[in-house]
């Protein structure tokens, strides 16, 4: 009988085993998935200190099982010597082994960790998009600087080309931007701005999200990223352009109330300057004056 639940509690761990292993190989498991360089980057990361850390993991529990058999109740034999140690050697072995696995986890750690600083540029030979994003309640804002555009829960970029995303958030106190299959995620902040720096390597279609549990519309809170190829951002571009929303500061007002579940909305035309103003509205002495008159002019 003992036998039996032994063999049943190792196949149960093995099933385990195999349960992670198929679920982080499945579609859903997107951080396993990456489509671009940042995002293959971390994964390598991820992946190298896993293994740096099972050459300590994977012997404490072969030991930790062993010293249970060994010393269970049933077994006469095993000898109990509560006095016994292992030496200068054995313990310099077991403090020495850990030691050094954290030490080379920390210097790669610490090098991955300044490569792919969210706001250091990509290096390309293509220019950089930049994006500005706007976390409002419980949607995605997505102004268009240089295209002149802007869209809700919905952003378009070529692929093979760096993307600047400058973020900012009105209304909640944080939120956080995230492309698991792109990037890691950053936060947005109202009366700040923060920068992250994505490049899709191919042609695809990546969901993104709010990372910080912010209320209500959080389960919500979700957006498409588009990657295409160049001559197809330049259609949508144009495509947008013949929308006829536009998104001045009236639109602003209402769009930036809480909302939950909002639709993908497209606006040909943004009021000049609007991401600055929802910036500075936070930071100026006289914000609300700030933004009344400017909605006024």
């Amino acid at each position: 009988m003992k036998r039996v639940k032994f063999i049943l509690g190792v196949l149960g761990i093995l099933g385990m085993v195999v349960a992670i292993i198929l679920i982080l190989k499945s579609d859903y498991a997107l951080l396993t998935h990456p489509k671009g360089v940042i995002a293959q980057s971390e994964l390598k990361l991820i992946k190298t200190n896993i293994l740096l850390m099972l050459i300590v993991i994977v012997p404490t529990f072969i030991l930790f099982f062993f010293t249970i058999w060994k010393y269970r109740s049933s077994n006469a034999k095993a000898k109990h010597d509560p006095e016994h140690t292992h030496g200068v050697i054995g313990g310099l072995v077991l403090w020495i082994t850990p030691s050094v696995i954290i030490a080379v986890m920390a210097a790669i750690t610490w090098k991955a960790t300044h490569e792919l600083d969210p706001y250091k540029p990509l290096e390309s030979d293509v220019g950089p998009l930049t994006i500005q994003v706007v976390a409002l309640d419980w949607k995605w804002l997505f102004i268009y600087p240089e295209q002149g555009i802007a869209t809700v829960n919905f952003v378009q970029f070529p692929e093979k080309t760096p993307v600047h995303f400058a973020l900012s958030a009105d209304g909640s106190p944080m939120n956080s931007f995230w492309i698991p299959e792109l990037s890691g995620q950053i936060y947005s902040m109202t009366g700040m701005t923060t920068s992250l720096h994505v490049m899709a390597d191919a042609a695809g279609e990546y969901r993104g999200r709010a990372a910080e549990i912010n209320g209500e519309g959080f389960a919500n809170m979700t957006f498409v990223a588009k990657s295409t190829t160049q001559s197809d951002f330049e259609e949508w571009v144009a495509s947008v352009k013949l929308s006829p929303l536009q998104l001045t500061d009236q639109i602003y007002n209402e769009l930036a109330k809480p909302s939950n579940g909002s639709p993908i909305v497209l606006y040909a035309k943004v009021e000049e300057d609007l991401f600055d103003k929802i910036v500075m509205k936070y930071s100026h002495p006289n914000k609300a004056s700030l933004w009344k008159s400017s909605g006024e002019d």
